[in-house]
């Protein structure tokens, strides 16, 4: 039982993980790309939760011209196309999220594509747990994702949320970056009792 590899087996071998490992972090991160993407998933609201503002609207309650906004918007995202958010920037002391544009893919993912900026005079690290949506019915979509983005005063990183929310549901995007008071943006809203 004593298998003896060549030199040159070894290090062939060793090369082709190498290049595997590289190839599996590059799809994942961009290939050294700045921007943030990741895979949320989906976490039944706590009890106390249920207090917080859902993106949620009553129609009885809701103007006609909204309603008719509303249900364009998510004919567009039903249809496969590409949708602003209603809130599509918001601003701290520290940083501006925009959300350029909502796009479904499938009946039970919405893609969320925008960017974050420093406004501040230093380095601003955002961590991976930093990003979180809540749903109009309170359910909360996080990642487990690793690694963070640092940004220098002025500069920019792009990011792509994959977010596993069902057709009809609101959606808020919630950037948690202490000191900073969270952010909330009301990214769509569900129109209820219509």
């Amino acid at each position: 039982m004593n298998d003896q590899r060549s030199p040159f087996f070894m290090v062939a071998l060793g090369v082709l993980i190498a290049l595997a490992l590289i190839v599996i972090g590059g799809m994942n991160n961009g290939f050294g790309s700045p921007e943030l993407a990741r895979r949320f998933a989906a976490q039944p609201p706590a009890p106390g939760d249920l207090t917080l503002n859902l993106p949620k609207i009553e129609a009885p309650q809701a103007p006609p011209e909204l309603l008719r906004a509303l249900d364009d918007l998510h004919k567009r995202l039903s249809g496969g196309q590409a949708a602003p958010a209603l809130t599509p920037t918001v601003a701290s002391p520290r940083i501006e999220v925009r959300v350029g544009d909502l796009r479904r893919s499938g009946d039970h993912q919405m893609i969320v594509r925008g960017s974050v900026r420093n406004l501040g005079d230093r380095e601003v690290t955002i961590p991976p747990g930093a990003f979180t949506f809540r749903d109009s019915r309170g359910v909360r979509y996080t990642t487990g994702s690793s690694g963070s983005a640092t940004l220098a005063p002025g500069a920019t990183t792009d990011f792509e949320f994959t977010v596993p929310l069902p057709e009809g549901r609101g959606l808020t995007l919630i950037v948690d970056l202490p000191p900073d008071p969270p952010l909330e943006q009301v990214l769509l809203l569900e129109v209820a009792g219509g």
